[in-house]
């Protein structure tokens, strides 16, 4: 299960993480994740289909931290190699080499959210 997003540098301000979704179709994982990255509360949300050959669904968003601080996250959807779907994932700080746990906790309340999405 190849994660499509950048790798993090060897820094603890970044979390990267790959989970495979047997039961869902890329398309409604898809949609489940934007609802979760948006229920998050991001200050920017953008969305992009991310490849020419569509099989690569993606949303990118900005949190503010703190008022000053910007942390990026990408949310990646691919279909999986024997059905299903993938949902990578990526949070990281811009600057600093420590967040104090925070892109770490981001990533699991947004797996939260998505068991809860509709």
């Amino acid at each position: 299960m190849d994660n499509p997003l950048a790798p993090c540098p060897g820094t603890p301000n970044c979390e990267r993480e790959s989970r495979a979704f047997p039961a869902h179709a890329p398309d409604a994982l898809f949609e489940k994740a934007q609802d979760a990255l948006g229920a998050l509360g991001p200050a920017r949300l953008t969305l992009g289909d991310g490849s020419s050959d569509g099989n690569l669904r993606r949303v990118d968003a900005v949190f503010r931290v703190a008022l000053i601080f910007n942390d990026d996250v990408a949310v990646a959807v691919t279909p999986g190699e024997e059905g299903g779907a993938v949902l990578h994932i990526r949070s990281a700080s811009r600057v600093g080499k420590s967040d104090l746990g925070v892109n770490r906790r981001r990533v699991k309340r947004f797996f939260r959210a998505l068991q809860e999405a509709r």
